[in-house]
Parts: C-alpha cells; structure tokens; sequence
C-alpha cells in the first residue's frame, strides 16, 4: 500500500534564541513594566516587587522602602532612575554590589502627584522628564519643575531627540521648550493610544497604535502605513515598539513579538509556541549587540538574534526522536521513531515544506548516503530512497548500519541488525544484500573492523565480541566475548573508529584496541589532548577527520589526525535548550557549516559559521566579591591588602562575572587550590563557597567558558587562614617545652608514686608482719592466759581440796575436842588429867598445824601471785592473822567456814572481820569481801 505525501508546517526558531527568565530566576513579581541598561550593559528591569538588576554575577533586587511596583526605568549617567506610585528619584552604587535610592520627591511634588504613577522617564535636552497619567516632572540642574498639560496624558515617547506625548482620547503634542506644542492632522488618534514612536528615516516617524496599527509621520503629514501586518497589529495591540538596526520590532498584548523590515515585511514573530513564556508584551529594549529585551506580564526575556543554533520543531504534528539524518541532493532527511520525514533545504540555509516519505513509518535508525546513493534502516529492512520511494536492499529486520571492510579481494559491505550479519555485493552501482554470515545471531548495534579484517561487535546488551570472518566472508571462524582479560574491565557495547584505531570510552577513560595482543590499552596520548573529554562516553564521526565527543552536559568537536587532537568548538545543550537522545547521541554534518544535532523532540542545526563570527570575550573572568566569615553578619573582604585572616574566620563565599553580554548563560570552572585537586564541573552559578577551611595558604581560580567553549584565562585570589595562636611555632616551642616539662613532672610524680606506693606496701607488709606477730603474740599469750588459767583454776581446785581438807579436819578435830571437853566434864577424874591435856594439846596442834599453814599459804600464792605482798606492801600493819582472814576471804569462803579453819569461833571471825575493815580503812557502803576478791 502506498501512503501520500504528508505536507506539514514547520517552525523553526531562524535566526534567535530565546532565553527565558521566570520569578524563580530573579525572587521577583511576575509583571515586568520596562527595561534599561546602562553604559556597562547592566540591565535593570522595572518589576513588580522593585528593581532588578543584572550583570555578569547575576540577578539582584533592589527594593523601595514601601516595596511599591516600580513602573517605570531610565539609566542615565551613572545613575539609575525610577519611578513608582507618588515617588521617583534615582539610584547609585554604594561600592558594595549594592544601590542606594534617593528620592527627587519633595513636599510640592508630592501634593501635585496624589495617587498618581509615573510611567515613563526620558532623557531628553540635558534633562530627565517623568510621567505620569496626570503630571510631566522636568529635572534639571537640580531642580524640578511642573510642565502645564492640557489634560491627562499617555505616554511619554522619544525619538530621534524629540518628544511627544498624547492626550488622552485626544491629539499627539511634541514638547518644545518645556511647553506641549499640537501637532496638527493628530487628532486621528483620539480614539486609540499610541504606544510607540521610532525614526523611519530622515524626519520620519513611524508610529505604532493600540487598534489602528501602524502610521507614518512626516512633514507633518499623518498617514496609515499600508502593509500586509497592519491587520494583524490591530488585532493584536501593538504596546509597545523599538528600532533595531534597520528593523522594527513591536510587541503586542495578545500575541508577543513581530520583527518587521523597512518595507513592512514579517522577518519573524515570537510568540509562547516558539520560544517565549508569555505573549503579553509589556516592555522591549535593544542591547549594543543588537539583541532585544523583552518584558511581560509573566516573566522577561532575552531575543538572541544570530544565534548559532536553530531549533526545529513540529507543532502540528510531532515527527518524534529524531536518529539520524543526511542532507542529500538539496533535501534534508531525518530518521526519527516515527518514520522518515524530508524537507526543501532553502537558499537562506532553512529547511520548509517538511513531508514524511511514504511506507516509511517506524523505527529509523540511520541515513547513510554511500556511493552516490542514500541508504537508510528501518525496523523492516534496509532499502535506498530513490525519487522520495524506497527501494529495499536487504529484508533482515533492524539495520543497524552499514560499515564497508576492506579485505584482500576487495571492499565488501557488512550490515550489523537485529538478528544476524548481512553481506552485501554491489549489483548494478547499488549494495544489496547477497547472504547473511553465520557465527552470529543477535543483534550488534555496534560493528567496527580492525586493520587485520577482525569485527568488533557490540552486542545490544551483552557487550563487545570479537569476531573473525572467513576469507570469502560466507561465516564466522570464531567469536570470542572481550572481558577483563583483554583488558575490558567495564560494562560496555560501544567502539568507534577513530583516527584509524578502534576506541571504546569507559565513561572515565578511552581504551585502544591493540589487535597484534587482542587486548585493551588506555589511550592515554590522546587522553592528554582532549582537555576534559576522556570521561566522553560517546564519539560522533561527522567528516574524516573531525568528531564530536559526548559527555555528561558538554559536547567537544575536534579534529584530530595522526594523534594529535585539537578542540574546536564545545558546546553546551543546555545553553541552547538542547536534549540530545540518551544514549543514541548523534550530529549530522550536513555540509562544512551545518551539523545537524539529533534531539529527543525535533532537531537543532548547529551553524559553525555563525559560531565562529560571534564576538568573543577572552578576558578573564572578574572576581567582584571575596571575603571570608565565621558570623555570617560579619565578614571580612579578601583584598590584596588583607589577606591573612584568623583561624575562626574559616568560611570563603565569592562571587564572579565574564563580560559575555548579559542576556546569554555563562559557564564557570573554578578550583581552590589547597583543598581541590581538579576544576570543578562547569556551572552556570555565579557564586561558590567553602566552609570549615583549615590553616593555609589558599588560592581560588575561576575561568570562563566563551561562547565558542573554550576557557578563558583564570582570575586568582589568595589569601590565608592563620594557624590558631596555640599552633603557631613559637606557641609549638613553648607548647613543647612545657610538654616535654610536663612529662618529666609527671615521670618524677610517677616515681614519687611509685616510691609511695613501694612504701605503703612495704608499711603494710610490715603492719602485715606485725599484725601476724600480734596474732602469734596474742595466740602465745592466749595460750600462756589458758595454760596460767588452767594452772591457777588447778592451783584453785587444790587450794580448795587442801582447804577443804583442813576445814574437815578441824571440824573433826573441834568436834572431836568436844566431845572430849564433854567427856571429861562427864567422866571428871575418872579422865586422867595427863590423859586429857595431852589429847587436847594434840588436838589443838592439829588444829593449828604451821605445816598446814606453810602448805595453804604455798598453793594460794601459786594461785594468786604475790596476793600478800601486793596486800602488805599496801597494808603494813596487818598482821598475820588478818592477813589468812584475807586469803579465806580471797577464798570466798562464808565466816561459817572461816572459823574452824583459823579455830575461833563465828563470833571472833566477825570481830577479826571488822578489825580488818578498819586497817583497810573500807566505808561502810563497801563490801569486805568485794574488796578482798578484786584486790
């Protein structure tokens, strides 16, 4: 079935780039009333939340005491006017990075500009005019005086060094002299506004309205500007209008931005679907390069005419991810997912009339043309487009690419897809396929031969096989899986041909295929030369000698022949809103200047001629602020007048800027040499910092990336943390000497320690010693205690028996003398008197028996020792009587049993008792016997 032509329209952003700044960008208010920029190409953007203003180190706002919208900007001189509601004056700088406002408003200004705003401000006849609806301030020489209106008035307008005004819902008035002179033939305008006045040449104005479109202005002389777009403006509502070059620009409240000739001619219109953010234009300013900026009600904007890079894209019809593509006969063809599609390559260098080619829907991996014919892969075959047809040259399903192998018989062609190796034969100048080799059967996305006819094939998912083909080609001989042991200790399935050497990027490193070893080696002579790009992770062949090297967010073209490589151009997508197709990155060389850049939705054109004419700034990045903090309230700078700071003020913040116009992204590098051992990524940030930095000498170098992506020279600023006092060498000295100090005291407290706690455990020992002496002792006397107590409790028990002896016996002896006194009282002389006084005396003797005595008093003095000394030496003058009286009382012995023993009776016992108590010289309350015991 054969499908027709599809003819679509297609936009292309020709010419310009558009770059967007949104209130995320600049921590402002959406509404953006007017723009201006100064001598130095600062912009400052009249917002709704203050001023804002922008330069090579970034986006500021600057705010109003009451934060009212600013409505209005002029940069004059150095300085910097606004106006707001019931308030205008100007703003400097303070030397700080930051402005400081002074009001122009005095009482009698206030009074004439009751709720009123100013609108515009012009520089006009050395004096600075501000409007309002109600009022025209002029200020000059310092002073500010009231121009008489007619009546409420628009806006204010200069041009070619003359100023107009409008009466509102009436005529235009040119300010002559401070004095609003008509313009006769103006009140045509009484029933819209005019919102712009530019010069049209000599005494010429052209004059753009709010609903009538576009007028001319000339001798005095109105008159509507016939023209293909003045329907359009009146539409639209032109609000606002600015000269560029020979070209006018005016933007609209409903549609964004037209670009218009001297002839009335559309050159372009910018608008949200193709580029801008909002299409209600509120304010338009040209920079000194050309290039336009563009207020509006959401957001503002950078218009970069002639920028390198044009991007095209499909509104009615997306064409898909785009693969592939060639530039063949005057035609463009591009392979996306969606099929092929082609387009009329025009004689501006643009590409119209976009139509997809027929039968062609589906997968498109590449366009190739080889010997004078195009070849293309589709997910159905490969085929030749000849005359907007294909034609098919192979029905193996997924040609991945077609790559000629040069071998001893002659060239031939090998196809890698998704199945199998496809050889093609040349029949008739066409390649078509002849047989598919065997040996291998998968897909390989990836094919690339070495100088000895070997393949490399990249598997889809499985990674890199060397295979080795016949002689005729008809089959593999072998195929071997490439790992770790040929060097390849990475995941990949990607190898390149570059330079006549086969390469594959390890995402860090580039590795060469050394076919001699079968084995991988680091390129490193090339690596060297590649300034940043070995990390590249793709390699994009667009001439012979000229590649384009992938990696992270950066682009590198080089040329590179015999070894040697030179960078050419880097490119940033992001710069330029570029999203290449991850991990199928591919450009196009469409002829010397074009390189068509693949892109997930449509495709870009890289124009190198562009490029390569672009003003470049090669200056050195400025470092506008540096200083170091430990509070972030109080800093201190970094100048080469101070540079040597306190260990506490350890934090760096800086801040720099490139000269590169304002409106483009810039890119840094930067390193702090001391503590980074390579430059940073590139970053679009303006600002960095380090925290927590220690003592030493450091060095903070920032370098730029031009537009063209080379760096530019780096600009340096050093300064030094100081060691903390108590590390500095004189502190370390001291800090050592009493270290050293310190522990010699502590050595010799050691030894007194030691030599303490030697002698505490020899006084222990020896209280040891002494304690088991004491107990020993103690045991000795305890023993001799218990042996003397068990001799005493003897000596006691044969005291008593020997007492007891005695007593017994004198009782039997008392008795018996009794008995016998009895007897002879009795008897009377019939007991012989001889008879009777020798038994008596013998009795008696018995009774009172020294031998006796000297026994007792042995035993009680072994059982109470030195008892009568102790008693006599205390008591001399008792006798020896009293002292036996003692022994029987020591005895405990009643009087009862005292009495026979010292033979008296009871009685004469208590009578010897109370005898003794007076020698003892005892009071009555005390015991005798008491005494006697503990004596």
């Amino acid at each position: 079935m054969v499908f027709p032509a599809i003819h679509l329209s297609l936009n292309a952003q020709n010419y310009f780039k558009v770059v967007n700044f949104t209130k995320d960008d600049y921590q402002g208010g959406n509404q953006n009333w007017d723009i201006s920029i100064n001598g130095a190409g600062q912009v400052f953007v009249a917002n709704n939340a203050g001023l804002l203003s922008m330069d090579g180190a970034g986006i500021r706002l600057h705010q109003l005491a009451s934060k009212t919208i600013i409505r209005s900007v002029a940069c004059i001189g150095d300085k910097v006017y606004t106006g707001s509601f019931e308030e205008f004056g100007y703003w400097k700088p303070n030397g700080q990075q930051t402005l400081e406002y002074q009001s122009l408003v005095t009482a009698t200004v206030a009074s004439q500009l009751k709720n009123d705003e100013i609108w515009k401000i012009v520089d006009h006849d050395k004096a600075v005019y501000f409007q309002s609806f109600g009022s025209i301030f002029c200020y000059r020489n310092d002073t500010i005086t009231r121009l008489k209106v007619p009546g409420p008035v628009l806006f204010l307008l200069e041009a070619s060094q003359r100023l107009f005004i409008q009466q509102i819902n009436g005529a235009l008035f040119e300010i002559i002299g401070d004095v609003l002179v008509h313009l006769d033939g103006s009140d045509i305008f009484s029933d819209t506004e005019i919102k712009a006045i530019l010069p049209f040449g000599q005494d010429k104005f052209l004059i753009g309205t709010s609903s009538k479109g576009l007028y001319l202005y000339s001798n005095g002389h109105f008159e509507a500007w016939n023209n293909t777009l003045n329907d359009v403006f009146k539409t639209m509502k032109i609000n606002h209008g600015e000269q560029i070059s020979n070209a006018y620009a005016f933007g609209t409240l409903l549609n964004g931005v037209y670009l218009i000739d001297q002839n009335g001619t559309l050159v372009q219109h910018i608008h949200t679907g193709n580029g801008l953010q909002n299409n209600t234009i509120l304010a338009l300013k040209a920079d000194m390069d050309g290039n336009l900026w563009i207020g509006m009600d959401k957001g503002f904007g950078y218009l970069w005419f002639d920028s390198p890079v044009e991007i095209y894209r499909d509104n009615a019809m997306s064409h898909g991810t785009v693969y592939t593509a060639s530039l063949f006969r005057n035609e463009l063809y591009i392979g996306t997912n969606q099929g092929i599609f082609y387009y009329q390559f025009n004689e501006k260098g643009g590409f119209t009339d976009k139509k997809l080619l027929p039968e062609s829907q589906g997968q498109v991996w590449f366009i190739q043309e080889i010997d004078g014919q195009l070849y293309c892969g589709l997910n159905n075959g490969t085929f030749i487009i000849d005359q907007h047809m294909l034609k098919k040259v192979c029905d193996v399903s997924g040609g991945y690419n077609l790559k000629k192998i040069a071998a001893n018989d002659g060239e031939h062609m090998i196809q890698s897809t998704y199945s199998a190796l496809a050889v093609f034969r040349k029949d008739n100048q066409i390649w078509v396929k002849d047989h598919e080799m065997g040996g291998f059967m998968a897909p390989a996305r990836f094919l690339e031969s070495d100088f000895l006819g070997n393949l490399l094939l990249g598997h889809s998912i499985s990674g890199l096989y060397l295979a080795q083909p016949a002689p005729d080609f008809d089959s593999l001989l072998k195929v071997s899986k490439l790992g770790p042991e040929q060097g390849l200790d990475f995941a990949t399935n990607k190898v390149y041909k570059v330079d006549n050497r086969l390469i594959v990027p390890s995402g860090k490193q580039l590795f060469q295929w050394d076919a001699i070893n079968n084995t991988f080696v680091e390129y490193q002579e090339l690596e060297q030369q590649l300034e940043g790009f070995a990390s590249a992770t793709s390699i994009i062949q667009v001439t012979p000698d000229k590649y384009w090297l992938v990696k992270d967010n950066e682009l590198g073209m080089f040329e590179i022949r015999f070894g040697t490589a030179k960078l050419l151009y880097r490119l940033i997508p992001e710069m330029y809103d570029l999203n290449l197709v991850e991990n199928y990155e591919n450009i196009t060389a469409l002829n010397d200047s074009l390189q068509l850049i693949c892109l997930d939705e449509g495709f870009a054109i890289l124009n190198l001629y562009r490029l390569h004419r672009i003003p470049e700034v090669n200056k050195a990045p400025s470092i506008t602020r540096a200083y170091v903090w430990n509070n972030p309230e109080k800093h201190q700078s970094v100048t080469p007048e101070s540079k040597s700071f306190s260990h506490q003020n350890n934090n760096f913040n800086v801040s720099f800027s490139t000269e590169e116009p304002v409106g483009r992204k810039k890119y840094f590098q930067f390193m702090l040499k001391g503590i980074d051992q390579n430059w940073s990524n590139l970053s679009s940030k303006t600002e960095t910092s380090y925290n927590r930095l220690p003592p030493g000498n450091y060095s903070f170098l920032v370098r730029a990336l031009t537009v063209k992506g080379m760096t530019t020279k780096a600009s340096q600023v050093d300064f030094r943390i100081r060691m903390p006092w108590y590390l500095s060498v004189y502190a370390i000295m001291i800090e050592f000497i009493l270290l050293v100090s310190l522990l010699i005291l502590l050595n010799i407290n050691y030894k007194r320690r030691r030599w303490r706690l030697s002698e505490k455990l020899l006084k222990q020992e020896n209280e040891r010693i002494n304690h088991l002496k004491e107990q020993a002792e103690g045991e000795i006397i305890k023993l001799s205690n218990e042996k003397l107590q068990s001799e005493i409790a003897q000596k006691n028990l044969e005291l008593a028996k020997n007492t007891m002896a005695i007593l017994r016996k004198n009782e039997l002896l008392i008795n018996i003398k009794t008995e016998l006194d009895s007897q002879k009282e009795e008897l009377g002389y019939r007991l012989p008197a001889r008879f009777y006084d020798s038994l008596s005396k013998l009795i008696d003797h018995g009774i009172t028996s020294e031998h006796e005595w000297e026994m007792f008093d042995h035993l009680f003095d072994q059982a109470h020792e030195n008892f009568f000394k102790r008693l006599k030496a205390e008591f001399p003058d008792l006798t020896a009587s009293e002292l036996r009286l003692c022994a029987y009382l020591k005895l405990n012995l009643a009087s009862k049993e005292i009495a026979p023993l010292m033979n008296i009776t009871i009685r004469g016992v208590e009578e010897k008792r109370y005898r003794l108590r007076k020698k003892l010289n005892l009071p009555s309350e005390q015991s005798l016997n008491d005494f006697i015991v503990g004596f």
